[in-house]
This record gives C-alpha cells, sequence and structure tokens, in this order.
C-alpha cells in the first residue's frame, strides 16, 4: 500500500487532566497546596565555570560561592494528611477502526480491513491488556506513584467497578494473583469493546489512594515557563482551576496519556524496557530513536505492508499467533496522528 498525502487517525484513548486533593472526614475534596519558595541555591551548573569550549572561566575562588537567589513552586502533603488522591478520566472510542482523514479510498479502505482483520483476530484484547496494567498499576502517576501504599480504583460507564488494594505488590510481569488477575481480566474486556467499536464510547473513572509520608513531596507536571513569558519562576506547576477559584495541582492529560501508552516493548527481541507509542520508537531517556527506517520496523514501514499483515491476520485463529509489529503498528493507530506522505514525495 502506498502512502496518500493526507491520512490521519483520532486518538482514541483520551484522558483528561487529573489532579491531587484529600478528602476531608465528610468526604469533602480539597486540593493539595501549592507553595511558592524563595531560596538560596547554589552556582553547580558547567556554564558557570566553563566557556563552551571547555577552557575553564577566569573566575576568582568566591565568585562560585556567592549564593543564586531561585524562586520556585513546590507541593507537599499537608501535616495532618496522611492519604493523598489523584483523579482523572478516561474516554475510549473506536477510532483506530477507519481513517479520520484520507484522500485516497484504496488507502481508507485496506486500514479498514485491517483493522477488521485484527478485531475478528482478538489482536484488542491484546493492546486492552498492555493499557489496561499501566491503569492499575498506577504508571500514569509518575514519580508519585512511590509511596507506602497504592490502591487504584476505576469506575466505568458501565457500572462495573474495579480496584487493586496495593498496586505496589503487583508488577507489569505476570501471572499476578488471582484477585488481580480477575480484576485485570474484566477491565480488559470492557476496554477491548471499546476500541473495537463493539460500543460506540466508553469511560473510566480512575482514581489513586497514594499513602503518604509525612509532608511527602508530590510531583504535579510541570510547566514550561522562561523569563520572555514574565514567569520569575525557576519551576511552576500545572493546575487545575474550579468553580470557586481555588487551584488544583495537577497532571496534564499529554503526561497522563504518555504513560498509558507505554506498551511497546516490541522493538527488540532483547528490549530491556517499554517505550511511550512512538512512530520511530523515541526514548526519551537516552535520546535515540529505537525504530529507524532503515530498520523497516518503524510505522511508516510497517504503514506500506498493510495488505500483507491483513491477508497473515485473516489466517489466525488466535491473538497468540499475531506478530508483534502488527500490534505495533495497531498501537500506533490508537496513538492517532498525521501519517500522510510528503506532497512532493
Amino acid at each position: 500500500m502506498e502512502l496518500c498525502t493526507q491520512l490521519s487517525y483520532q486518538g482514541s484513548l483520551r484522558p483528561s487532566k487529573g489532579v491531587f486533593f484529600y478528602e476531608q472526614a465528610d468526604g469533602t475534596m480539597k486540593p493539595l497546596p501549592i507553595d511558592h519558595d524563595a531560596i538560596v541555591g547554589q552556582k553547580c551548573s558547567y556554564s558557570e565555570a566553563y566557556q563552551p569550549s571547555g577552557s575553564a572561566k577566569n573566575l576568582q575562588p568566591q565568585d562560585l560561592a556567592f549564593g543564586n537567589p531561585v524562586r520556585r513552586e513546590s507541593c507537599y502533603v499537608p501535616p495532618t494528611i496522611d492519604t493523598v488522591m489523584c483523579r482523572f478520566s478516561l474516554r475510549v472510542e473506536s477510532s483506530s477502526q477507519t481513517p479520520f482523514v484520507c484522500n485516497s479510498h484504496n488507502v481508507a479502505e485496506a486500514l479498514r480491513h485491517f483493522a477488521s482483520a485484527y478485531q475478528k483476530a482478538g489482536g484488542y484484547e491484546v493492546l486492552a491488556r498492555r493499557y489496561c496494567k499501566n491503569l492499575l498499576l498506577g504508571n500514569w502517576l509518575w514519580r508519585n506513584q512511590r509511596s507506602l501504599g497504592l490502591k487504584i480504583v476505576v469506575n466505568t460507564s458501565r457500572g462495573s467497578s474495579f480496584e487493586i488494594d496495593n498496586a505496589l505488590l503487583i508488577d507489569w510481569h505476570e501471572p499476578w494473583p488471582s484477585e488481580c488477575k480477575q480484576v485485570l481480566d474484566g477491565l480488559m474486556a470492557e476496554l477491548a469493546d471499546a476500541l473495537s467499536g463493539a460500543q460506540p464510547f466508553w469511560f473510566a473513572d480512575v482514581k489513586a489512594h497514594v499513602s503518604a509520608s509525612f509532608m511527602q513531596e508530590i510531583f504535579p507536571s510541570q510547566l514550561f515557563s522562561d523569563a520572555k513569558d514574565g514567569s520569575n519562576l525557576s519551576r511552576e506547576y500545572a493546575k487545575v482551576s474550579s468553580g470557586d477559584g481555588q487551584l488544583w495541582p495537577s497532571l496534564n492529560a499529554e503526561k497522563i496519556g504518555a504513560a498509558i501508552q507505554l506498551i511497546d516493548d516490541w522493538w527488540s527481541d532483547e528490549a530491556d524496557k517499554r517505550l511511550r507509542v512512538h512512530e520511530y520508537g523515541g526514548d526519551k531517556e537516552y535520546l535515540i530513536a529505537h525504530r529507524m527506517p532503515a530498520s523497516g520496523i518503524d510505522a511508516y514501514s510497517l504503514l506500506k505492508t498493510v495488505d500483507d499483515k491483513t491477508a497473515l491476520l485473516e489466517s489466525m485463529q488466535s491473538s497468540n499467533d499475531i506478530p508483534v509489529d502488527i500490534h505495533y503498528l495497531m498501537a500506533v493507530l490508537v496513538k492517532g496522528g498525521l501519517f500522510q506522505k510528503s506532497r512532493s514525495a
């Protein structure tokens, strides 16, 4: 299949922002406070003492001992609180079933046939299981996952409730304890139905109960700001304003979505980490791409082989037989984005 000049998919996984709060005895939700600190930091960066060329600057010993005034925001659990909540909602749609925009009838039909064959082979259950693991393990909390205990509760638009008492006692690798496996299986079935179009959309209300140590530091999403924006803060946190004017520290929807999509360990037989689904297998930790075009396993190379992959899927009897590059390709379509080639190509 040749890529066309207009091809895009809407994302199937649409998380909201997450907010941090605690509950009072009567159940009232109260946002965690955000403090504004003014501290005297240290001059310890490379550029304080070295030129870009690597040669040392002409400095006096006392020049590097002076303080460096810093203004920043911080967020800590109040001293009388031992449990913090973080909550967000997730909407799942079957947007990977067909392109959102496509200016080629043949390409659109090929991609629809691919999605249909993937669904019939049970592929969406494999993806859904991985997304659900990230939800139930609390990976979307990022650094805030590190706590004394972590309870995850997921309530769905079907009226179901799924609960993991302490996500810190399980990890990505199965088998899980039987009660946790039942939770995973149930949540996976609902999410897979939503991805495959068995229902038009599906909602999940996801809530983490974080057992915190005394005045534990909390890490909301950090905003990008600099002097050009008029900000004098070296660190500023994301916030959500409620109707009564209160500011709630928050996790960006993009950050939550990135954690849910940390499922790509298919980039190598010897993969030692799961990557966020990305067209070129981008690795933010090592700043490299694991799916370079020369490898033939990047999203665009695989899109060109959709016809062959559809034929392969139609011959399969079980999702266990689906090659990993097909799971990866569908995960890219679930993520959504622009996949067209250049008009000058």
